[in-house]
């Protein structure tokens, strides 16, 4: 049986709108026939609903993409804290082995799916576990070892520039790449603000990486706006089916 492919979804910073343009990546996606999973593998900030943590994150994208998944399989590795997973798990005293949840969770998904989306936690370089022979593992290792095409979602606003640039430097390897970047306003942004209308370009010059779509601060999350937004940007999606 064929793996199905993945795409990893990581972003410059915390609150970037990752979980926006996971849900719109996939609401494209099935607006083109394919079948997709997404999954938000590891989450802190976590809320106890009925004695179990919930991410609120995970509940959208499945709540977005009407998926029927087990919420294991969707956010097998759950903290309360809002902190890295690596230093929350260490401040519960834990040293659980939440790779092989992953990896777990992961598989079942792909038999399910032509096609997985990955949303990591913060930014690439954020640590999510450590390996017994002391190795931190990073949102960048799992991208490498799904040899996944890897988004970039970032902010337009000052101080994009660096923040998105030093992503992009990630040393990814082969058959992962840097697919592009998704300017998302996860906030509202004044029209007159020169680094938002300014820094993308400056980044894809800098990068060499194109512009995957910007989304537009969102006022309503309501189900026919989020497929309005879907419509309307990333454009290597379709390129992307043809290889799913």
């Amino acid at each position: 049986m064929n793996i199905s492919p993945t795409i990893f979804i990581t972003g410059t910073d915390t609150n970037v709108g990752k979980t926006l343009v996971t849900a719109l990546l996939g609401l494209r996606l099935q607006s083109l026939g394919v079948r997709v999973g997404a999954m938000k593998p590891w989450a802190s900030g976590c809320e106890i609903v009925d004695g179990e943590l919930v991410s609120d994150d995970a509940v959208f994208l499945r709540d977005t993409l009407q998926l029927e998944d087990d919420m294991n399989l969707i956010c097998p590795v759950r903290y309360a804290e809002p902190l890295a997973p690596l230093v929350a798990a260490r401040r519960l005293g834990e040293s659980r082995d939440v790779m092989t949840p992953f990896r777990d969770a992961l598989r079942a998904m792909q038999n399910r799916y032509d096609v997985v989306l990955v949303e990591g936690v913060g930014g690439l370089t954020v640590p999510i576990a450590q390996e017994p022979n002391g190795a931190i593992v990073t949102c960048e290792v799992v991208a490498n070892e799904l040899k996944s095409p890897v988004v970039v979602v970032a902010r337009r606003t000052l101080g994009t520039i660096n923040h998105t640039t030093m992503t992009c430097r990630a040393p990814l390897k082969s058959p992962s790449h840097f697919a592009g970047i998704v300017w998302c306003d996860a906030t509202r942004i004044e029209e007159n603000d020169v680094a938002a209308q300014t820094s993308p370009q400056v980044v894809e010059e800098m990068t060499g990486l194109g512009s995957l779509g910007q989304v537009p601060y969102l006022k309503s999350l309501e189900h026919r706006v989020l497929e309005d937004a879907a419509e309307r940007f990333l454009w290597w999606l379709e390129s992307f089916r043809s290889g799913v």
